[in-house]
């Protein structure tokens, strides 16, 4: 989970500067969340499946609200989501993850509705959602919401 840490805040970062979560930090944060796992004591080729398949459903998600909303958030975000998922569904399980990602949903829903009544950002501004989904590991990481 350290491993995971350093990523979501260095990507939590690069997104709040640049609105982009870089495909290359995010594939080798996915390749060694699944190195790491496959090195733990207690993997089974079942739970290390179930693991990726349950990350891949809360990827498809994220990817179907891609579409429908319009594009209001990134492929990467999308990447993102797949590569918060698989430690965290591999050591809490599946609700928890979702949990989190739900967190992040909420949390970033609460920011922007906020900017815009306060006028800090125009109704069309992109805000990047990387940073709450950061946030929202790190508050399930403490928490364990």
């Amino acid at each position: 989970l350290l491993n995971t840490s350093i990523f979501a805040i260095l990507l939590g970062i690069i997104d709040y500067i640049s609105k982009l979560l870089p495909n290359k930090y995010v594939l080798f944060m996915i390749l060694t969340n699944l190195g790491l796992i496959c090195l733990a004591p207690d993997i089974t080729l079942e739970s290390l499946l179930m693991t990726i398949l349950l990350s891949f459903l809360i990827f498809l998600v994220y990817l179907l609200i891609f579409f429908i909303s319009k594009q209001s958030f990134g492929l990467g975000d999308v990447k993102y989501s797949f590569a918060l998922s698989i430690p965290s569904t591999y050591v809490f399980g599946f609700n928890q993850a979702w949990n989190m990602h739900l967190t992040g949903f909420i949390l970033g829903g609460i920011t922007a509705i906020g900017l815009m009544v306060f006028k800090k950002v125009p109704k069309n501004h992109a805000i990047a959602f990387g940073p709450f989904m950061s946030v929202s590991y790190f508050l399930f990481l403490v928490l364990n919401l």
